[in-house]
């Protein structure tokens, strides 16, 4: 269930919008607001922002495959800018709590995920409320952690709300798009690698909505089920029903599912959605290797290609083992990267300067 660089083109469509900041939910859960909530000095600012700062970035957005893109600090915010020209989304480097004396004080937003040595290269993961951003040129965001009394100096945060598919209400509308989706291309390609359902796509019960759920699939029925009022991208629509047409797969090819999964460690990102559940891993894992294999159908070269699929593995482990798996599948033996095996860009290797038992170096943001 589901509650580097130029290679990726995914459909965000997001309208930005302001409110108070607030912590998002983590991984790829609801993270979305009520429709009509506007306010046009974040429209303005979203398309208008003063930078002190720029640099290359991936920025995996409610636990979707990562997308790049540049940041920039405006004020107490970090904004990330997608490549494909889809709306800024913006981040709040800090959140405000009374402290005993009930004065109001600001506590760091953010936490390091993680540190890597690529080569010549050295990468930084961090979480940033509901996404997480990859970066060689960190800025601001390594500041806070080396020193969180840096927020102080910061100006006032703000931060983007994404605007649902469909209103939670309008049923027809979210009949009709599941429709649209079911008879398109993308699921007949998905269909071709995964099978078909025995029931069309329906629109998850009033249980799974009081549950979160963005999709479900029904063993005992053959069915899936999915909750467009609680997406705010086509690209989250794609990525949930192709999740859940994994888990149907899974349930009829075990064996093959064993056997390619040999050796995969387990996510390390406790925020991650799969963290700790072997089954959702694995599912999490299809649908970033059908996503990466969509990313890079069309001439990507070997070394991008290998760069890309680098950074999808360090977000959800098995990625690759289930890349090569699909590959092998009829549908893709046209594709650009077919024939032989993808190995990894580079020996990616822990920073030693990171203590062992610091694999995640978090602020408290309570």
């Amino acid at each position: 269930m589901v509650p580097r660089r130029a290679l990726l083109a995914a459909a965000i469509c997001l309208g930005a919008t302001a409110r108070p900041a607030e912590r998002i939910p983590a991984g790829y859960r609801e993270a979305v607001s009520p429709v009509g909530e506007t306010d046009s000095t974040a429209l303005r600012m979203a398309t208008r922002w003063r930078s002190t700062g720029a640099g290359s970035a991936l920025a995996s957005i409610g636990g979707l495959p990562p997308v790049p893109g540049k940041l920039t600090l405006t004020g107490g915010s970090m904004v990330f800018h997608p490549d494909a020209g889809t709306a800024p989304l913006a981040y709040p480097l800090y959140r405000t709590r009374r402290n005993a004396a009930q004065v109001l004080i600001r506590r760091p937003a953010v936490s390091l995920l993680d540190i890597a040595s690529l080569g010549r290269d050295t990468v930084y993961l961090f979480h940033l409320d509901g996404a997480v951003i990859e970066t060689a040129t960190p800025g601001v965001l390594r500041e806070l952690l080396r020193d969180p009394s840096r927020v102080d100096s910061l100006g006032d945060a703000w931060t983007t709300v994404e605007t649902p598919l469909v209103g939670r209400n309008d049923v027809t509308a979210a009949v009709r798009l599941v429709g649209e989706l079911e008879s398109g291309r993308f699921a007949d390609s998905l269909f071709a690698l995964f099978g078909r359902p025995g029931r069309p796509i329906g629109i998850v019960g009033a249980r799974g909505q009081r549950a979160g759920r963005l999709g479900e699939y029904i063993t005992s029925r053959d069915s899936i089920s999915l909750s467009p009022s609680r997406m705010a991208a086509t690209a989250q629509l794609r990525h949930a029903f192709t999740h859940e047409l994994a888990h149907r797969w899974q349930r009829r090819h075990a064996d093959l599912a064993a056997a390619a999964w040999g050796g995969v460690g387990p996510i390390r990102d406790s925020l991650r959605y799969g963290f700790g559940n072997p089954d959702e891993h694995q599912a999490e894992a299809l649908a970033f290797a059908v996503h990466f294999l969509q990313a890079t159908a069309r001439g990507a070269s070997r070394e991008g290609a290998a760069q890309l699929l680098d950074a999808y593995e360090r977000l959800v482990p098995g990625t690759r083992a289930m890349a090569r798996m699909l590959l092998k599948q009829p549908v893709y033996q046209q594709h650009s990267l077919a024939g032989s095996p993808i190995e990894p860009a580079h020996a990616a290797e822990r920073r030693t300067d990171v203590p062992a038992d610091a694999t995640y170096i978090s602020v408290d943001l309570n």
